[in-house]
């Protein structure tokens, strides 16, 4: 893929921060949205082929709108990755309405909110490659995890019926599928995170897979995908056995 136009929805800190700036050294025209004026300032800061665009992708409306300023500013997008998370930690066995609202609404109704008048725009303008941060969470149900787990599974799950009904339009569904990545979301955590990597490594395999190659999926590190995709073949007895270990002890 050649340099074009980017949007990257999160692009305010952590792992959308360090792919908008990794894509502007590479020759991209970024723009960044995120809640926090103050955080995408400083991510742009630097990099006049940055531009910020303050977004809440609670907001369909504000969604809309954005898109259409982009547009206006920039030309098109060639390139959307959504990079908003919520992450919600939860004691065992508590599976609260508002906890789920909050952590729901934004990874995986934001996407929905986005996708008819993004795609709308792709279409117009040839194509485009449509990309989501889901997370290797997604891959079975984690312990204490169950919020965030399960938007993770069900945009795994959407992503994949996109890349087939799409691709009649020239627009090309990615998936992204990070272990462990130091960030504020992560920074929560009160356990052990296996393979952890570092911001700006998770960053390049990012670009790097987006740009190289047109693949459905984009998961990494190899050992912690292997590993997780290793416990959800196991037959469910085994499966409950192996999470079950899992829970924290009294």
């Amino acid at each position: 893929m050649k340099p074009g136009v980017a949007w990257i929805i999160g692009g305010g800190s952590g792992i959308g921060a360090a792919v908008a700036q990794r894509l502007a050294r590479q020759g991209w025209a970024v723009a960044i949205s995120g809640r926090r004026e103050d955080k995408l300032a400083a991510v742009a800061k630097g990099h006049p082929t940055i531009g910020s665009y303050p977004l809440d992708v609670t907001d369909g409306a504000a969604i809309k709108a954005a898109v259409q300023q982009i547009v206006a500013d920039m030309g098109r997008i060639d390139l959307f990755i959504f990079g908003a998370a919520a992450w919600q930690p939860m004691d065992v066995g508590d599976y609260a309405y508002d906890k789920f609202a909050k952590v729901v609404d934004t990874n995986y109704l934001g996407v929905i909110r986005i996708a008819n008048p993004l795609i709308e725009q792709m279409a117009r303008q040839g194509g485009g490659h449509f990309a989501v941060i889901a997370s290797v969470a997604g891959y079975f149900g984690l312990p204490r995890s169950a919020a965030y787990s399960s938007t993770k599974a069900a945009l795994i799950n959407l992503l994949e019926t996109m890349r087939s009904e799409l691709a009649p339009r020239n627009i090309v569904v990615r998936m992204i599928a990070p272990g462990f990545v130091k960030s504020e979301l992560t920074d929560k955590n009160d356990f052990p995170m296996p393979f952890l990597m570092e911001t700006d490594e998770a960053a390049q395999r990012i670009v790097d897979g987006l740009t190289q190659s047109d693949r459905f999926e984009i998961a990494f590190p190899r050992r912690m995908v292997w590993l997780m995709k290793t416990v959800r073949w196991l037959p469910y007895p085994v499966f409950f056995w192996l999470t079950g270990k899992m829970l924290p002890k009294d």
